[in-house]
């Protein structure tokens, strides 16, 4: 049996068995990782313009009991990024929309992890400059999603349960 039988095989029976193993959490912190990366244009180009302030992650880490820390917000804000999110989307995928694609799945979990973001990284935006933070995060956070479905899904399979 060939390599990619064996790796194919071990995603079907993951797939089938509603089992999450270490495969499938390591294949999820790399595609969570690798998703974190590809948001980094993006919040670069928002930081420049001014719409998206950075002193956002020294409250961010201030909110988890970190203390007023810059890169202490960044990390939370990355390790987040390559654990719990790509665990929480493993363990959900197959129950959001749509049905035939697990990229746009992770379209789907992006525009829900936004609701979140824009809230606790709002820094008094008004006017165009919020509407350009607002689809700027959007966007970004569409990216996140739809790399974490494609990398993961590459690697690794969504588990189906029996509900």
């Amino acid at each position: 049996m060939s390599n990619e039988s064996e790796t194919r095989s071990s995603k079907e029976i993951s797939r089938q068995s509603g089992q999450i193993g270490v495969r499938e959490i390591s294949v999820a912190g790399l595609s969570g990782l690798i998703g974190m990366a590809a948001m980094q244009p993006i919040f670069g180009v928002a930081t420049i313009l001014g719409v998206l302030d950075p002193v956002a992650f020294s409250g961010f880490a201030n909110i988890v009991g970190y203390g007023l820390n810059f890169w202490g917000g960044v990390a939370i804000f990355v390790l987040g990024g390559m654990t719990v999110l790509p665990l929480l989307f493993i363990t959900l995928g197959n129950y959001l929309p749509p049905a035939n694609s697990v990229p746009l799945r992770g379209v789907t979990f992006g525009t829900i992890i936004w609701t979140g973001f824009v809230l606790a990284f709002y820094t008094d935006q008004s006017g165009v400059s919020l509407v350009i933070y607002l689809v700027m995060t959007l966007v970004n956070h569409w990216v996140y999603g739809a790399v974490l479905g494609t990398v993961y899904t590459r690697y690794a399979s969504i588990a189906a349960y029996e509900v």
